[in-house]
């Protein structure tokens, strides 16, 4: 078997999701990913053989920071690559056959989808929400509305989409068959002694730890006030703009992002799919800011609240860096380990392997 795995480079969720799909693959699979997200990601998530050819299809959401969206220059830029894309179909169909890929998965721009279809290949969509489910919300033109009905056009190429929980209520309308699978989840290992004998030697003795995600585009945050939190230590992977004594940065290739979300109080974070599946996969709640124009929130706000672990902070208290009352609330939270089930990985890596072997 031959899979080919394209993914959005829209932050690095969608690229986390899929490494753990492909890791549940057999070693005798042999995996390409399409992407143009960094090719260091998946070495560093992904430890088996895989090929990595650099595409792009799609922009993701184009943002002035981590949870504000530019709607029209997000259109305009999509149109430029749908062009683009269009051009370049036949090419993209001879790579597949001349790869011999015997299935494509695809998380989740949409001319993949197309492009095994017409290869004659089965196209297995893998994600909950698609981009036809967020620019819907963006159309303001006639042309706006054209380029949407191009990209649902692709996404009806689909053979099936797999759909995990916290999906957009909208999704199903796109694909001609879907299931639903469970959650697909990075789950960690507990380092908690590791950790606190080490941010002891370094930060002082602290009874909380609260593990900080900003994200790619980041936030402004009045960083004296998170410092008086003085009974917490707030790790982050980031290059922040603070000096506070009570925030530090570990290096990536020291201390493992799922490893230590796996052992903190609370992860502080903005609502994505890959964080909040990893705080249900490991039982750690989870304080998010609203993520306003992008329908995927609703999906993710209403899950969480099922889960019971996910406390929302609003947008003002959190730049003002009032968290205390919200991270008091998290800690007392009683996720339910029930509220989902947790293998996706698993369960989509079977029904590839069934499309991939026929």
């Amino acid at each position: 078997m031959i899979l080919c795995y394209y993914a959005t480079s829209h932050g690095y969720g969608h690229a986390i999701r899929i490494s753990q799909v492909i890791k549940e693959l057999p070693a005798d699979v042999d995996v390409i990913i399409r992407t143009a997200a960094p090719e260091a990601l998946f070495r560093e998530e992904i430890k088996r053989p895989f090929r990595y050819i650099p595409a792009e299809f799609d922009c993701g959401c184009l943002q002035s920071d981590s949870v504000t969206v530019l709607k029209r220059e997000t259109l305009t830029h999509y149109r430029e690559i749908d062009t683009a894309n269009r051009g370049k179909l036949a090419a993209e169909i001879d790579f597949l056959r001349r790869e011999g890929v015997t299935c494509v998965a695809c998380d989740i721009p949409s001319f993949p989808l197309r492009a095994a279809a017409e290869t004659g290949l089965p196209g297995i969509a893998i994600s909950n929400f698609t981009w036809h489910d967020i620019y819907s919300d963006y159309a303001e033109t006639a042309d706006d509305h054209d380029l949407l009905k191009l990209m649902a056009a692709d996404y009806a190429c689909a053979t099936e989409a797999l759909i995990p929980p916290m999906s957009v209520s909208t999704i199903e309308r796109l694909f001609t068959t879907s299931r639903s699978i469970p959650m697909i989840c990075r789950r960690g290992a507990n380092i908690r002694k590791r950790l606190v004998n080490h941010l002891e030697h370094t930060k002082g003795k602290r009874p909380h730890l609260a593990l900080m995600y900003i994200g790619l585009w980041g936030l402004d945050i009045d960083w004296n006030r998170i410092e008086a939190l003085s009974d917490w230590t707030f790790i982050t992977f980031e290059d922040l703009p603070t000096r506070a004594s009570n925030v530090v940065t570990l290096a990536k290739d020291a201390w493992p992002f799922a490893d230590v979300a796996a052992s903190v109080d609370v992860v502080v974070s903005k609502p994505g799919y890959g964080t909040i599946s990893e705080c249900v996969a490991n039982g750690v709640p989870f304080v998010y800011i609203p993520r306003k124009d992008f329908a995927e929130y609703p999906a993710l706000h209403d899950g969480l609240n099922r889960w019971g672990g996910g406390i929302v902070i609003s947008t003002d208290d959190f730049a003002t860096g009032n968290w205390g009352a919200s991270l008091t609330q998290a800690v007392a939270s009683t996720p339910d380990p029930s509220a989902y089930a947790v293998d996706g990985a698993q369960v989509a890596a079977r029904i590839l392997m069934e499309y991939g072997t026929r």
